[in-house]
């Protein structure tokens, strides 16, 4: 009996990935040489898709486009529309118990099937499906090859899908505050300023609203001057007080609540959580050392901020704050010129 070949098929995927090819292209190899190793009649691989709940068809080899583009099933006993927790082996389809493909798998030719899932850093994010025309039981061995080999696949496969996740969403970064630039310059209408300010950082950073709120020096308090997506009921709950809803940022310092709960740090804590929000992210508006306001996003759960999101929303802010202060300078120069006008009796006229 010969011995079945498993080591070329790595050494030809990692030349693959060493080339630089194409992320499918790597997968397509990784089907078929599963699918000439093992000496089946072919595979499938998916994984669960990064913007939603879904498993997306990676790469097959020997299967029909009928069979692997029929109706997804995402009922507890799919073998191919849902991510596994063990390996799950079917020796005999006919005599299986019941899945939702089996009337699919039958049709097309499939006798015997194995779904194997993919783990990346310890999370189960793909699944590798044998497919075989005739009964038969897969080995330890086979299971193992084709999970080490479609998985040198899927992290590589990861690795670059969040690369390009990373690049997209540094473009959006960039492109948003190219857009509050470009308005800043283009207008001294502070209210047009801040209305795309609390809603490019809301969207960008997956919040539930977000709001600018400005220090008045003499009463210590911070008025509402623009706001998105947030109920009425919750931005008229009362006067915010510098002092007492997140003092630090009067000190200049950026404040993280990762849990609005538990935090102490927040003056409405009821009015808070009963809004939705789980947590803040709170930025002062600082203009020469002095603080003048503070930028506030507000989110549902959510995984912690990245300092990359935190560094956006604080340049955001900056330029907010020299958007207010652009305008409170032009305002106070218009006065003072208008002043000037009514010293010299100035009407207008030529004369």
């Amino acid at each position: 009996m010969c011995s079945i070949d498993y080591l070329t098929p790595f050494v030809e995927v990692g030349r693959a990935l060493c080339d630089g090819a194409d992320s499918y292209s790597v997968m397509n190899l990784i089907a078929r040489r599963i699918t000439e190793t093992l000496q089946i009649k072919g595979c499938l691989i998916k994984m669960l898709s990064s913007h939603v709940d879904r498993l997306e068809l990676l790469s097959s080899y020997g299967l029909s486009e009928n069979f692997l583009f029929s109706e997804p099933q995402n009922s507890p006993d799919s073998l191919c529309f849902r991510l596994p927790e063990d390996v799950t082996c079917l020796p005999n389809l006919q005599d299986s118990e019941p899945i939702a493909e089996r009337e699919a798998m039958l049709i097309e030719g499939i006798r015997a099937a194995a779904a194997v899932p993919i783990e990346v850093n310890q999370k189960v994010l793909a699944l590798v499906v044998l497919c075989a025309s005739s009964p038969r039981e897969f080995t330890r061995t086979e299971l193992s090859f084709a999970e080490a080999l479609t998985g040198r696949g899927v992290l590589s496969f990861n690795a670059r899908r969040s690369m390009d996740e990373t690049i997209e969403r540094e473009r959006e970064y960039l492109k948003s505050f190219q857009d509050i630039s470009s308005t800043i310059n283009a207008t001294l209408n502070i209210n047009k300023v801040l209305e795309l300010v609390v809603q490019k950082v809301a969207q960008l950073l997956g919040g539930k609203g977000c709001t600018v709120r400005l220090l008045d020096s003499k009463t210590q308090k911070l008025y509402l001057a623009q706001a998105f997506g947030l109920s009425k009921e919750f931005l008229n709950k009362g006067p915010v007080d510098a002092q007492k809803s997140i003092a630090e940022n009067m000190a200049g310092k950026i404040v993280v609540i990762d849990d609005v709960i538990t935090d102490p740090r927040l003056q409405y804590q009821a009015e808070v959580i009963e809004e939705g929000i789980r947590k803040v992210l709170s930025i002062p508006l600082i203009v020469r050392s002095k603080v003048i306001g503070v930028l506030r996003l507000f989110t549902a759960e959510r995984p912690p901020f990245t300092n990359r999101e935190i560094q956006f929303a604080n340049a955001v802010a900056q330029q907010c704050a020299f958007a207010i202060e652009n305008a409170r300078i032009y305002q106070r120069l218009k006065y003072e010129y208008q002043q000037l006008l009514i010293d010299f009796d100035y009407n207008g006229s030529s004369h």
